[in-house]
């Protein structure tokens, strides 16, 4: 979540006229009301312009502070950040609000404070706004379904998972007690009061999930391409494979294909064509990486031109450079010439 405007080169007030009168945007007030602290607000881009950004004041920094003086360290920050990205911070944030709503027959603050689910629900909606706002940018350049797919893959299926793997808790604690006999439906049905069909419908959920799971497995390897270091890399198999395949994730590799420059030794280990960038290496980018984060999010493919030219160092078998990363392209900014001098086409440019 990259700082934009900070202390000291703005007072508080300042801060907030920055956002306020130069960004479109409208305040969470809500789930400000619910997680900020003094003084911190929460804001978001106005519904149908072309970014989906969330904005956050906020005491920046190390040491807390009290009612009578500022922790030392601490600054005033406005922090901007993707909707999309977002969204895991403000769900962990509000993870109070959503555990109401999601038992609220049984939560004791609804009994104590009249109202309160109201407040909840408003912060609920924000909270889709958001969501929804990250959305619409995908549903613009990819249609609908692309929008529904995300919303399959984020939302729908690890719900439907966690209920399969509830079932087959049940499954099995039902097992253990009626077994698996002929007559363990019938067993299970009269002691719990079931009709015999969902008696039989809990016994096999555990086998069903199980199954569930093979076939997904089996999907994954016939879907995801999984790539391999072409060189010993002292790594474990899987953990030198995990971190090619993150690399390679989103890019055209063409298998088989010889690079056109010479390539170091520490970096033949990591070498891949990939169609459009030439010869490339797979890098740690120092920018993106950090020490618990997903491979995913800082393994990246690079032209073997620009990591020669950036520079290298190994750490524990990886091959970490410190090539110019964008944040909002969520990659490396590639150099043209590097491109083409590791035997790739630069993407030509857009028409004014």
């Amino acid at each position: 979540m990259p700082t934009i405007y900070r202390e000291p080169d703005y007072v508080y007030e300042d801060l907030v006229d920055l956002v306020e009168g130069r960004l479109r945007v409208v305040e969470l007030t809500a789930i400000n009301a619910e997680i900020g602290g003094p003084g911190e607000r929460l804001w978001m881009s106005e519904p149908g312009l072309a970014v989906s950004e969330v904005y956050r004041l906020w005491h920046k920094g190390k040491g807390k502070s009290t009612d009578k003086a500022p922790a030392k360290g601490r600054y005033w920050a406005v922090d901007r950040d993707d909707a999309w990205d977002a969204m895991p911070r403000l769900r962990e944030a509000l993870a109070g609000v959503l555990a109401r709503l999601t038992r609220p027959g049984s939560a004791s603050e609804y009994a104590l404070e009249l109202g309160r689910e109201e407040r909840d629900l408003a912060v609920l909606a924000e909270l889709e706004a958001v969501w929804l706002s990250g959305l619409s940018l995908l549903g613009e350049a990819y249609g609908p379904r692309a929008v529904e797919r995300e919303l399959n893959h984020e939302l729908f299926i690890p719900i439907q998972a966690e209920l399969a793997r509830a079932g087959a808790l049940r499954s099995r604690m039902l097992q253990e007690r009626y077994g698996t006999g002929p007559d363990a439906a019938a067993r299970a049905a009269t002691e719990l009061g079931w009709d015999i069909g969902k008696a039989r419908r809990a016994l096999a959920a555990g086998d069903e999930y199980r199954q569930w799971v093979r076939d997904g497995a089996a999907h994954a390897r016939d879907r995801i391409a999984v790539r391999r270091p072409p060189g010993e890399t002292g790594l474990p198999d899987v953990l030198a494979a995990t971190l090619m395949t993150a690399a390679c994730a989103y890019e055209d590799v063409v298998p088989g294909r010889p690079s056109p420059l010479p390539l170091p030794d520490e970096l033949a280990r990591w070498y891949v064509f990939v169609q459009g960038l030439g010869a490339c290496v797979a890098v740690a980018v120092e920018d993106a990486y950090t020490p618990d984060g997903s491979p995913r999010d800082y393994m990246r493919v690079a032209p073997v031109a620009m990591v020669v030219q950036a520079g290298w160092t190994v750490r524990d078998g990886v091959i970490f450079s410190p090539l110019p990363y964008a944040e909002y392209l969520d990659g490396i900014e590639y150099d043209e010439e590097a491109v083409r001098a590791s035997g790739g086409t630069p993407l030509p440019d857009e028409p004014p």
